[in-house]
């Protein structure tokens, strides 16, 4: 348990923070035992030296396995358990279902709120847990769901006040911990109420754009759209859906089966070639909703939400109804406190003067019956409303999810901190920034490779000789003798150990100098690195880093130029989408649409082959540079033609790349198809699961292929744990999805749910008892492995909604706190006291408490060569001269003081919350001195006589 804590105090935050009973559960219960090798200097202060445990510091993999392969994924590895038939697993089974935590509270309430223990000021929290007014779970599956990705409609993204952007993760309630968002606008958009008290249902981006800025309260955020194959991989008991218009199209479907669609057609009294319009999606009228209703359920577009009242909240709403009347084909009705009646069930209304006008009044009449005289007995509002009015109406949202913020979307090139042009040692001769140019102008020595010329004996870095243009060889030198061998690991004369590099003094004007006339480089910076980290302190050519700086491209660890994007899921897409036109597509091998047709419009809808990608816009700018780099590089230094001639974006689409996730060392081969508005990295799910990734937030990187093969190369790679991590080592060549991360197994690939599926989830059974095609029943199928796949609803434009979260453009955490303050004070779902207590828990107070440890144990920053002290030297300036300052400073420690006040002024956090944060001030005035009062010297205590 200690060593848990300790690495999330002192090292970093886990994705996942166990509670003490958790771990004590898994390490007294585990049949084999977890352990590994020490990666930290700390060292746990209890239960040292013992036998049974190799170390006293801290074993970072151990840790992660225990945590975050083990407690995290519980059910996961339940289900494996199951189907392997494992002995000595079944206490898996206590961390999952529901008992008393040790404080005697509900653990199932504990698990609810999980998502909810870290909130981060900035981040908005977006809805509590099963919370009224928040995201209504819809079963489906979109192009651009799928694989821990959720859909939500563009408008809901934009009344939030643009935070979600696409591709911002979200932290869920369930089925798992987190998910990106995608733009689906197939399913229902939030319903908001303005500040002259009229309430909309949004069914566009447009129309959300339009009423942003007049929002006083958001009173449902839509639905959030969760696929099947999410409680499947979750192993999570399915949860009943709320009636959809998925459901409702069965139900019809079913009707029409048993009694064929004349006879329907007669008694609802609806031609039937209008029923045909409607199954095929087209929404009803409130009149033929009305019809319908005697063969179906009434249609979800007109089933509000009556669950959210109570019996005798209706009968007052009726009653207020009967006070209306009916004026030009709209309900008029007197403005009274009932109206809050209609804004909870979601009634669309407008408010003129002194009266509520309905225009959608007819469902609402049809139900309540104001005029009626019929008063029956009822437990339940949907009871009530069917004994009234003889129509079967269902629960609209049984389920809400709660959901907060989670990491911004990403979309920008990886650079190194800080960032590098050329994987070059300069020592400390480059300053600050490490330049070249600024190095060259004096000979310096840095720990660099050794090689020698066999032909004339020149000693170099080089890999020909700068004397006669032979290969050079490594050589090897010994220390104690302070000599060079060409070959051998110890010295042949002291058998002491040689390495293949040494201390040299080396002189680059030359090289720096020709270098930039060479590519006509006009740059005032080159950056490189103070020291190789590699095993051999192999060094790139200077060459690379001039072209890389007149580009304006930065090198990763091992020589590659990366850009690192959010991963996001796609199966399908249309021409108009990517910005590609039908031709190009066309010679891409292109040929027909999903329904067979010969592909001729740009709103077709294509199915996106396993290893096409879709870039950012901002990518496809960033790598037409790296393009040019490249071409220039095989030219002028290589001496070959040019391979990309990239003039704009489109130039790149039909090349390769290489997509690579950290701590991972095999790339995967895509190809690029077309760019995106969006700031994610659109691909097949079948090519991010290659990656061993999912779509939950995760961020990974693209290379162009040609930059990897040319410009990558082991010898740059550090030699430290983890150093041949996040590096192409290997590529595949042809993504198999038999061979690829099993959570895409689970992924449904149907084109409709059937109606049995709803009744299961009412039943709350387990997603292994339901049978809905995923891709695992395609597995050893040939094509239909590749082809095929099913999506249940269709999204407009996979690139809808904000392009950026608003958590971006904000400038200052003050900023960031008021939006997502403001945002949960407009939000239904969100209890903002509560909002604001987990600010100061989990995030002000922690970080302020950190921060006045961190100032009593920091150390001392030279200003000129970045050298960092423990202590200060007794001279009290560095050995270069340079001034010392402090790492961490008292705003450092005071930043968010200010910020933790206005909260507890403004929102009731609760006593203790308030004393925690006094206490804190405390401490920090104790450590710092006030600036208004003088430090008093010995002399002023002398009594003058």
């Amino acid at each position: 348990i200690e060593e848990v804590e300790l690495y999330q105090t002192e090292v970093t935050r886990l994705q996942y923070n166990p509670e003490p009973w958790e771990i004590r559960l898994t390490a007294s219960h585990l049949p084999i035992e977890i352990s590994g090798e020490p990666t930290e200097q700390i060292e746990v202060s209890g239960y040292r030296n013992l036998e049974r445990v190799e170390t006293n510091r801290l074993r970072g993999g151990a840790i992660l396995v225990l945590v975050e392969g083990l407690i995290q994924k519980a059910p996961k590895v339940l289900k494996y358990v199951e189907e392997l038939g494992l002995d000595g697993w079944d206490w898996i089974r206590k961390l999952i279902k529901d008992k008393k935590d040790e404080k005697g509270g509900e653990e199932e309430k504990s698990k609810k709120e999980k998502y909810l223990k870290e909130i981060i000021a900035g981040r908005p929290v977006l809805s509590h847990p099963n919370a009224r007014g928040g995201f209504r779970l819809r079963y489906g599956r979109s192009r651009n769901t799928g694989f821990a990705s959720v859909g939500i409609h563009p408008a809901t993204m934009t009344v939030l006040n643009d935070f979600l952007a696409v591709g911002t993760q979200i932290k869920t309630e369930r089925p798992g911990k987190g998910a990106i968002v995608t733009p689906v606008d197939g399913i229902e958009g939030p319903i908001v109420k303005l500040r002259d008290g009229s309430v909309l249902r949004l069914t566009t981006k447009e129309e959300a754009e339009k009423v942003k800025g007049k929002i006083e309260e958001i009173l449902f955020l839509g639905d959030i759209l969760i696929g099947y194959g999410e409680f499947k991989e979750n192993n999570h008991p399915l949860l009943p859906s709320g009636y959809v218009e998925e459901w409702w199209i069965n139900e019809l479907r079913s009707e029409i089966a048993k009694l064929g669609i004349s006879r329907i057609s007669n008694k609802v009294g609806i031609k039937e070639e209008r029923i045909r319009e409607i199954l095929s999606g087209s929404v009803p009228t409130e009149r033929e909703a009305i019809l319908l209703s005697k063969v179906v359920p009434l249609h979800p577009r007109y089933t509000y939400f009556w669950e959210e009242l109570s019996v005798n909240e209706v009968k007052s709403l009726r009653r207020w109804l009967s006070k209306g009347s009916i004026e030009e084909n709209r309900l008029i009705v007197p403005k009274s406190k009932e109206k809050r009646y209609l804004e909870v069930i979601g009634a669309p209304h407008r408010v003129s003067g002194d009266s509520v006008v309905l225009e959608e009044y007819e469902v609402l009449i049809e139900l309540l019956r104001p005029w009626d005289d019929n008063d029956p007995e009822a437990k339940t509002s949907l009871e009530f409303i069917r004994l009234l009015s003889g129509i079967e109406v269902r629960e609209k949202a049984p389920i809400r999810i709660g959901a907060r913020m989670g990491r911004p979307e990403k979309a920008k090139p990886r650079k190194m901190s800080p960032p590098v042009h050329v994987l070059f040692p300069v020592g400390r001769s480059g300053g600050k920034t490490r330049d070249l140019i600024l190095a060259s102008k004096r000979p310096f020595k840095v720990e660099i490779v050794s090689k020698v010329c066999e032909k004339c004996g020149t000693r170099t870095y080089k890999n020909s000789c700068p004397n006669c243009s032979s290969r050079t060889i490594t050589a090897y030198y010994c220390e104690n003798c302070d000599r060079y061998f060409k070959r051998g690991e110890k010295c042949p004369i002291c058998s002491s150990p040689m390495r293949p590099y040494s201390e040299s003094t080396i002189d680059i004007s030359k090289d720096v100098e020709e270098s930039l006339r060479k590519f006509s480089a006009n740059v005032t910076r080159i950056k490189g690195v103070i020291g190789m980290t590699s095993k051999n302190k192999v060094p790139e050519p200077i060459e690379k880093g001039v072209l890389r700086a007149k580009y304006d491209v930065y090198v990763f660890k091992d020589g590659t130029i990366r850009f690192d994007a959010t991963n996001a899921p796609l199966t399908h897409f249309k021409p108009k989408e990517i910005g590609i036109s039908v031709k190009k597509l066309k010679a891409l091998g292109y040929r027909r649409d999903i329904y067979g047709e010969p592909l001729e419009r740009e709103d077709q809808i294509l199915e996106l082959f396993p290893q096409d990608v879709i870039l950012p816009i901002e990518a496809g700018k960033y790598l037409l540079r790296v393009s040019k780099f490249i071409d220039e590089l095989l030219e002028k230094f290589y001496g070959l033609e040019a391979y990309y001639r990239a003039e704009k974006i489109e130039d790149l689409v039909g090349h390769l790349v290489i997509a690579l996730a950290p701590h991972t060392s095999a790339g995967v081969i895509g190809r690029i198809i077309g760019f995106t508005e969006a700031n994610v990295c659109y691909a097949h799910p079948y090519l991010h699961a290659a990656k061993r990734r999912n779509c939950d937030g995760d961020e990974d990187s693209v290379i162009l292929a040609l930059d990897a093969l040319i410009n990558f190369s082991r010898q740059f790679l550090p030699e430290k744990r983890g150093g041949t991590m996040d590096a192409p080592l290997i590529i595949t060549t042809k993504v198999d999805p038999r061979e690829v991360d099993d959570e895409v197994h689970n992924m449904d690939v149907c084109f409709s749910y059937p109606i049995e599926f709803y009744k299961y989830t009412w039943e709350m059974r387990s997603p292994s008892e339901v049978q809905i095609e995923t891709v695992e029943n395609r597995l050893g199928k040939g094509d239909q492995a590749y082809m095929g796949l099913g999506y249940t609803l269709d999204t407009s434009d996979i690139s809808s909604g904000p392009r950026e979260s608003k958590y971006k453009t904000l400038s200052t955490m003050e900023e960031k706190l008021f939006a997502q303050m403001e945002l949960a004070e407009k939000i239904r779902a969100v209890d903002e006291h509560d909002v604001a207590r987990r600010v100061l828990e989990s995030h002000f107070l922690p970080d302020i408490k950190g921060n006045l440890t961190a100032f009593s144990k920091q150390r001392f920053r030279c200003v000129d060569c970045n050298r960092k002290y423990r202590r200060i030297p007794l001279t009290g300036k560095c050995d270069c001269g340079g001034k010392l300052v402090l790492t961490v400073s008292r705003g450092n420690v005071e930043k968010y003081l200010h910020l933790a006040r206005l909260l507890t002024e403004k929102y009731e956090v609760g006593d203790y919350v308030k004393q925690r944060l006094k206490l804190a001030e405390i401490s920090v005035r104790s450590v710092f001195e006030d600036e208004k009062s003088k430090q008093a010297t010995l002399s002023d205590f002398l009594i003058q006589s």
